[in-house]
């Protein structure tokens, strides 16, 4: 029977045990731990693990696969502590946001005989915490792979069986860039909603403000309530990166508040853009790629099923034909 530690027993850790005791069950072992006692026992009641422990050692020995489930800060630590207890062949690997300096830190610090795999699910929820975990969680999400270069093909194919056992989409890629990809977005999306709900509540009208606050407001601000201190490391660990979107934003933020103040149809042509640029991504589709006339079936039915009711509804009121591009916004 193979074994998988999971440390760190937040709603991902959890989430994944969940996952892996239902696609694998008797297959398989799952031992947990966390600093938190509590979520070690919430965890076993809600069967995402088979035993706790309360010791990192305990945790590790004689198991074939470890999860590092932490804040990325503090998987350095990690894994130099669990470095002398690992048995050879072990396959250790991570659910952390940023990849590349994770992935260096288990290149250099695991024993010879020990595979490091990058791993990052890109699924979560606004809560933190065993007791928000989702068996469900990782149905149909990218999973990003990015093993080490003196990781093992069998170290690689064994992470693999695991993204694939959840439900969820391999996708390999390399550290680097997927620092640089999911600070665009995954991370800058995060300090968006922070910014935006600093904004407004700091703000003198906050108190009467709020009750004019919605679906919109909740909609944009739902990131802000993620873990705050996986997110700083996250920032912290991916800061070039966060940087250069950041600064990108604040270019685009500039540019559309001129927008605002003086250029009626310079405001317009840029709220088509980005209607256009989401409806591409909706449906699966590069910026550049020409239109496929074989994935435009029924109209109504194509538009509700990917775009959704909403936004199909505008195709019709914007005049839309059937068999036509459904992300091109067409005005009356």
């Amino acid at each position: 029977m193979e074994k998988i530690a999971i440390i760190g027993l937040g709603l991902i850790g959890t989430s994944l045990g969940m996952a892996i005791r239902h696609a694998l069950g008797k297959d398989i072992e799952v031992v947990g731990t966390d600093l938190e006692t509590t979520y070690i026992s919430t965890a076993k009641k809600m069967g995402a693990i088979d035993r706790g422990e309360r010791t990192l050692v305990g945790a590790v020995q004689d198991v074939d696969i470890v999860v590092l489930a932490t804040p990325v800060l503090a998987m350095r630590d990690l894994l130099e502590f669990i470095a002398p207890y690992l048995s050879k062949d072990v396959v250790v690997t991570d659910v952390g946001s940023t990849k590349a300096e994770v992935v260096i830190w288990g290149d250099q610090i695991l024993p010879d005989g020990v595979s490091f795999i990058g791993g990052h699910p890109m699924a979560g929820k606004e809560g933190s915490g065993p007791k928000e975990a989702d068996l469900s969680l990782f149905d149909g999400a990218v999973y990003a792979i990015c093993p080490a270069p003196s990781a093992t093909a069998e170290a690689t194919k064994a992470v693999l069986a695991i993204v694939q056992a959840v439900g969820a989409k391999p996708y390999f890629v390399d550290p680097v860039e997927h620092d640089s990809y999911a600070g665009a977005v995954s991370h800058l999306p995060f300090l968006l909603a922070v910014s935006l709900v600093n904004t407004t509540t700091k703000s003198a009208g906050w108190r009467e403000m709020a009750h004019l606050a919605s679906t919109g407001f909740r909609d944009m601000s739902r990131l802000a309530s993620g873990d705050p201190i996986m997110h700083r490391d996250i920032a912290i660990t991916n800061r070039d990166a966060v940087v250069y979107w950041l600064d990108e934003f604040i270019k685009n933020l500039h540019e559309l508040r001129n927008l605002v103040k003086d250029d009626r149809d310079g405001l317009e042509n840029a709220l088509v853009q980005a209607w256009e640029g989401r409806a591409r991504w909706l449906i699966g589709r590069s910026s550049d790629e020409s239109f496929m006339n074989e994935k435009m079936k029924s109209s109504d039915q194509f538009m509700g099923m990917i775009l959704g009711d909403t936004v199909a509804k505008k195709f019709r009121e914007a005049g839309a034909e059937p068999n036509q591009d459904p992300t091109r916004y067409r005005k009356n």
